[in-house]
């Protein structure tokens, strides 16, 4: 057998269709009593830890399960479309200088982890203090604009125009005490220049983590990374390369300081949000998500880890 031939008939073995996915849904459902809804921001305390989705998009075709209509806020996940437009900015060295690229070994949010950081920088673009730095890079370069060039890319890699919701971005404002520890401890450590203007910077980066997306535009943006930035539109999204470099971040860095065990429990690049949605990302040309809100003490969906544990295991998906 040639190894086209070889891939092709690995390709017919990882087939998703609608009993899968359903088996999946099946198996998440028993446990979303496990996990808890985000309750340090107000309105994502108010959501229903039973709701539970999945979407798989492959050879163009969409094929979805359980509360796939069901909108959340996109959270963390906003965290690579952010670092997708810095590369469009920046060079990876010149980033490098602000944020760095290496796993987090504490919660996404911490303090300790930014004061630990040898290098005086953040550790990663999708722990919080990396993101923020992101956000106040891209200000410097859109100034007024940068919202709307962040919803317009999100935009593109969700599969339609999106927006962020005005409750869950005055809720995560009002309830932002870590957030805006992390930004004045950066100010004066001079990661963030003294000139930043902090609210301006910080209302884009709620309002980015508010936009409100279902499991099939996260499915729509896993297939455009693993499609080296193509949309399922045709339309080029982002540049080979970037999207190379997001995926090995996902891998690295995509669920906080369980990335290890994710690893080696699903072995799929993919990142979270505490909205409940994981986006997963591959070179194998599909598109894969998940959505259930109750999350482990990390920040993931419970039920989502699991439910991608188990497409891992029928469909040898791990890259590892």
């Amino acid at each position: 057998m040639t190894m086209v031939e070889l891939k092709s008939e690995v390709k017919r073995l990882r087939r998703f269709n609608q009993e899968l996915l359903e088996g999946a849904i099946a198996l998440g459902r028993k446990y979303t009593d496990m996990g808890e809804v985000a309750d340090y921001i107000p309105e994502l305390k108010k959501q229903d830890p039973n709701k539970i989705g999945i979407a798989a998009i492959e050879d163009g075709e969409l094929i979805c399960s359980g509360d796939s209509e069901d909108r959340f806020s996109i959270q963390s996940v906003v965290k690579v479309i952010l670092y997708a437009i810095a590369l469009e900015n920046f060079t990876v060295d010149e980033l490098k200088k602000y944020v760095g690229l290496k796993p987090s070994s504490k919660a996404f949010n911490s303090v300790i982890e930014l004061e630990l950081s040898k290098k005086n920088v953040p550790v990663n673009p999708f722990i919080n203090a990396g993101a923020i730095v992101v956000v106040a890079l891209l200000h410097r370069v859109y100034k007024e604009r940068t919202l709307e060039v962040i919803i317009e890319k999100a935009s593109k890699f969700l599969g339609e125009e999106i927006s962020y919701s005005e409750e869950i971005f005055v809720s995560e404002k009002v309830s932002s005490f870590a957030n805006r520890t992390l930004t004045y401890l950066m100010l004066s450590r001079k990661i963030l220049p003294p000139s930043l203007e902090v609210e301006e910077v910080l209302d884009i980066y709620f309002k980015s983590c508010s936009l409100m997306v279902n499991v099939k535009n996260l499915a729509n943006m896993s297939y455009c990374i693993s499609n080296n930035g193509v949309s399922l539109s045709g339309e080029k999204v982002i540049e080979p390369e970037h999207a190379r470099i997001l995926r090995t971040l996902m891998a690295t860095c995509g669920t906080y300081d369980y990335s290890g065990d994710f690893a080696v429990r699903v072995g799929i690049p993919a990142k979270s949000g505490v909205g409940g949605g994981i986006v997963t990302a591959t070179i194998d040309g599909y598109g894969l998500a998940v959505y259930s809100p109750a999350l482990d003490t990390h920040g993931n969906s419970y039920s989502g880890v699991r439910m991608l544990e188990y497409l891992s295991e029928k469909l040898n998906l791990n890259v590892y």
